[in-house]
């Protein structure tokens, strides 16, 4: 381990838990669990205490990227109006509204391309 440590988890002590077989689940030695968490006496556990898990920040989990919504495009054709592109394609009218603001939606132009974002 590297000597920046961070928690990379928190522990909630629950009943029959010891620093023992707490810091034996993670891995770590007892005097490092109570270090972190400034725990004096190793006896004089609660029920319900949350205990920082130490370790190297590379342990940490990574952050999920934020998916990113699908777009599709759609070329208006003769009849299409925005509610029957939006019904066609399981879309929301506001959403191709908001995709698409430099259209005007009572006058389709036969070609135009919409974005259509997808739930």
């Amino acid at each position: 381990m590297s000597n920046t440590l961070v928690c990379i988890d928190v522990y909630t002590v629950s009943a029959g838990d010891t620093l023992y077989t707490i810091a034996e689940k993670y891995d770590l030695p007892v005097s490092l669990l109570m270090k972190v968490n400034h725990i004096t006496n190793p006896y004089n556990l609660q029920i319900g205490t949350r205990l920082c898990i130490p370790g190297d920040p590379s342990q940490l989990p990574k952050p999920e990227e934020p998916s990113k919504p699908k777009v599709i495009t759609h070329v208006v054709e003769a009849g299409d109006t925005l509610y029957l592109i939006a019904k066609m394609h399981g879309a929301k009218l506001d959403d191709i509204m908001q995709a698409n603001p430099s259209i005007d939606p009572y006058n389709l132009m036969i070609g135009t391309e919409l974005f259509v974002p997808l739930p």
